[in-house]
């Protein structure tokens, strides 16, 4: 015969096994949120431009400029966002290698020591062969001498790397020290990162508009 569940009887067995119930819950959500990330919807990565940025970076600034491109210039695209990379002298340069190893991102701003560090090794892309991206600085009459690099095994001299400072509307999004804009080898987006690499130098090649001040009212 089953013994009866009286209100004393659940109350008892509530307060020695509560915990059991409440491990069963967060199990449960548990679960649910790795079945929640295991399937969730990955756009594909040739419809995605990622941006690292190794410095300091307006996170929603900048994010909210490629949200702009990708609504109004790249439109074939389901996600382009920006991320920063942890500028530590110990703990960055593993980290920039890691993602570099991994082909994360498309787009970086490397700050000179970086880019001086993987220029010679083929680890980006020579950008000399865009006749858009050379065209607009030509046409503004910006030199990117600094840009140029030997790579070591080859002996040959391309264009590795954007300078910052010719871009003095880029420091209102993103800034790295003596920095550079480099396409990765290994990223895996190339030909829609060179179309963002072209937008943004366009876009950050002039100083960015000063914002007029209202007027002070009248006392």
């Amino acid at each position: 015969m089953k013994t009866p569940v009286t209100s004393s009887r659940l109350k008892q067995h509530l307060t020695y096994n509560w915990w059991k119930y409440l491990l069963i819950v967060a199990v449960g959500i548990g679960l649910v949120d790795i079945l929640y990330t295991v399937t969730a919807y990955r756009p594909p990565r040739e419809k995605t431009v990622g941006f690292y940025v190794y410095g300091y970076m307006d996170e929603p600034g900048l994010n909210a400029y490629m949200d702009h491109v990708r609504e109004t210039e790249m439109s074939d695209m389901e996600e382009m966002n920006a991320v920063m990379l942890l500028d530590d002298s110990a703990y960055g340069p593993m980290q920039l290698m890691t993602y570099l190893a991994a082909g994360e991102g498309d787009l970086y701003l490397l700050p000179r020591e970086e880019f001086l560090n993987y220029a010679p090794n083929g680890s980006l892309i020579p950008l000399e062969d865009d006749p858009e991206l050379i065209a607009l600085f030509d046409s503004a009459g910006v030199s990117l001498q600094n840009g140029w690099r030997r790579e070591t095994e080859t002996g040959e001299t391309h264009l590795y790397g954007i300078p910052q400072d010719k871009l003095p509307g880029l420091g209102q999004y993103a800034y790295a020290q003596d920095g550079y804009l480099c396409l990765i080898i290994t990223g895996k987006n190339t030909d829609n990162a060179k179309r963002f690499l072209q937008i943004l130098c366009r876009d950050m090649i002039t100083e960015p508009a000063a914002v007029e001040q209202a007027p002070a009212a009248a006392d």
